[in-house]
């Protein structure tokens, strides 16, 4: 006689966002109950597995959902999901989402025409600003999703698409809530007045709050009448408690601008935030021109937030193409269809002066002691962390070497005196001075430029030494304000754009990359150096080369190199190698011609090496410089 099928309910943790499965009644066929609580311990490492029942994040109790709720699958494990509660609800929304996203991951079916959305949104308003061709296509799309990953370069106006997705789609009940960088916060304050018309009503002209505040402040800002709400991603992770309640209890659409600043997933706070709470909003679209800054994998959290449990995060982490396994489910419009020229890229390699050279000689050999040791002890974090310094060292010492001395010296790194005073002879480097050369020829052309380092130091001594071209600073040190405080972000960036004697922009891509837009008064940007991460250079690029600027105008890309010997190696070669290996990962699953030219104007390039620097002549003017030359001097009579 066949045993009746084991009960394993399903019911939701509203206060933890955790699932919890139990077994209610049991056989003499337990498999079950034991191949999901398998799955579920591979499924998550905050599983909890206690006798008859466990607990687990909502979002991977979903994916168990996914893999075992099929019909024909209880029927062979001989079992039965009972659902309860509010988990019943849950599971049916997902379980309609899941089937929906299958379906449109091959071929997207619009809902609504061209005309449709241009009517809807001027119906509510939506009259001052007119959506460009690839906007509307991108809006439709969207609109037929039900949740959203706009990729778009930036520039492209990802923000205006996203403020008429929420436009069209928004009931009085709904609330918006968008995370992001405190660089975009001016972009959505003033989305609103440069969209919605003065005579429409106050329910579309409703301005953003801008959560800021006190954590019990911002709770009250969140349960009161406004519906519109901006945070910063740290604030978010600080306030997580009063965030939760929000979106558990009130019907929001969350947006993520710059989503690949959750890429970590669960190895991080604001990943691991986003992901337990993905199942709570009733839509979900993330913004962002670069997704996957440094490979595949960073595409994995952002697609298990988007879609909760479907398992793409799997399919990424498992080696399969990105492209194949977003299908259609994003948008992207590409430099190209926005009508600008392609920007001239130009790359200037620059030799270093001989105590640069000897100094840079030494620290290689410590960092690739170093980095020989993290490969071959990988887990251990100490090992890293100083094969990471090790590499800064080698980048300040390729543009700024008294900033990599002055380093070397706070940690006690012993540097003979006789290369100390030869660096500290030969102040800033052959590269530096190339690239101060340079702002001051743009400048009295009547140019601006800005100048991108990756070191808040670098930036100060520019700043000193361009003093004459009244330059601006902006770094992680800045804080934001008004326009009008000349000490703030805004201000210093306010100043640049307004008064004709600040030639000069001096900035650091990680601080300035985003949010910010330069290419009304500016074309021409210098790279000092470069890090690793391909979204602070991709970014930055596109400062001065966006969508607004003219037809007829030239935007021009200077990078700097330091030339290094042969068997040295340039750092900076390795830097460009990297850049270009990630940015044609991304340029693989966007599909985007631009990508593929920045990929080859950089190949194309002279490697950075100096040929005329042999290995004697090296370890000749390293003793010289130590003072353990022998003397070869002789004299004629």
């Amino acid at each position: 006689m066949e045993n009746n099928p084991t009960i394993i309910t399903i019911s939701y943790e509203e206060a933890t966002l955790y699932g919890r499965l139990a077994v209610e009644t049991t056989c003499a066929n337990a498999s079950a109950w034991t191949k999901l609580c398998l799955s579920a311990l591979d499924v998550s490492s905050d599983t909890e597995l206690q006798g008859h029942y466990l607990r687990l994040p909502w979002s991977s109790a979903l994916t168990l959902v996914r893999q075992y709720g099929s019909k024909s699958t209880q029927l062979n494990l001989n079992f039965r999901f009972k659902l309860i509660g509010e988990a019943e609800g849950k599971i049916k929304r997902f379980l309609s989402e899941f089937k929906k996203a299958r379906i449109d991951r091959s071929s997207i079916q619009e809902s609504l025409t061209n005309k449709e959305i241009n009517e809807k949104l001027f119906s509510k308003g939506f009259t001052k600003r007119t959506l460009k061709p690839f906007q509307v296509r991108d809006l439709q799309t969207l609109l037929a999703l039900s949740n959203g990953a706009n990729f778009s370069v930036p520039g492209a106006g990802k923000t205006t698409v996203t403020f008429a997705l929420n436009t069209i789609l928004r009931r009085p009940e709904d609330q918006l809530l968008i995370i992001a960088p405190k660089a975009a916060f001016q972009a959505w304050v003033d989305i609103v007045t440069d969209c919605i018309s003065e005579t429409a009503e106050e329910f579309y002209r409703e301005p953003f709050t801008i959560l800021s505040g006190s954590e019990s402040d911002n709770a009250s800002l969140m349960f009161s009448s406004a519906k519109r709400f901006i945070m910063s991603y740290d604030l978010m992770i600080r306030q997580q408690p009063s965030v939760l309640e929000f979106l558990a209890r009130q019907s929001t659409h969350l947006v993520l601008d710059e989503s690949h600043r959750m890429k970590a997933g669960w190895d991080s706070q604001r990943g691991a935030f986003l992901l337990g709470a993905a199942a709570l909003p009733i839509r979900r679209d993330i913004l962002s021109g670069t997704p996957m800054p440094q490979g595949p994998s960073d595409l994995a959290s952002q697609l298990s937030f988007l879609w909760p449990g479907h398992g793409y995060e799997n399919e990424i982490l498992s080696g399969v193409a990105p492209r194949k396994v977003l299908g259609s489910l994003y948008v992207r419009t590409t430099k190209k269809e926005l009508g600008l020229r392609k920007p001239i890229r130009e790359i200037h390699d620059v030799s270093m002066a001989p105590g640069q050279l000897a100094l840079y000689s030494i620290v290689r050999d410590e960092a690739l002691r170093q980095l020989s040791k993290a490969v071959s002890n990988s887990e251990d974090h100490g090992v890293f962390l100083r094969a990471k310094k090790s590499v800064m060292r080698l980048l300040q010492l390729s543009s700024n070497p008294l900033l990599a001395l002055s380093s070397m010296a706070n940690d006690d790194v012993p540097i003979d005196s006789g290369i100390v005073d030869a660096v500290v002879e030969e102040g800033p480097s052959e590269k530096l001075k190339s690239v101060m050369s340079h702002a001051r020829e743009l400048a009295r052309s009547g140019e601006k430029v800005v100048i991108w380092t990756i070191f808040t130091q670098t930036i100060k001594e520019l700043e000193t030494s361009l003093a004459d071209l009244n330059p601006v600073t902006v770094y992680g040190g800045v804080p934001s304000g008004d326009k009008s405080n000349p000490d703030c972000r805004e201000g210093r960036i306010h100043k640049f754009h307004v008064d004709k004697n600040c030639s000069v922009l001096i900035a650091n891509p990680a601080a300035a990359g985003e949010g910010i837009s330069l290419h009304t008064v500016c074309h021409n940007a210098i790279y000092v150096d470069r890090s690793y991460v391909s979204t602070h250079y991709i970014q930055s690029i596109d400062r001065i080369h966006r969508l607004g600027l003219p037809e007829d105008v030239e935007t021009y890309t200077h990078i700097y190199r330091t030339k290094a010997p042969p068997h040295l190696g340039s750092i900076d070669m390795s830097v460009s190698r990297r850049l270009m290996e990630k940015i044609r990962n991304m340029q693989e699953l966007l599909d985007d011609p631009d990508l593929l030219d920045l990929v080859l104007d950089e190949e194309a390039a002279d490697d950075p090496l100096d040929y005329d620097v042999k290995l004697d002549d090296l370890v000749d003017l390293v003793r010289e410089l130590e003072g353990n030359s022998t003397s070869n001097d002789f004299e004629i009579e």
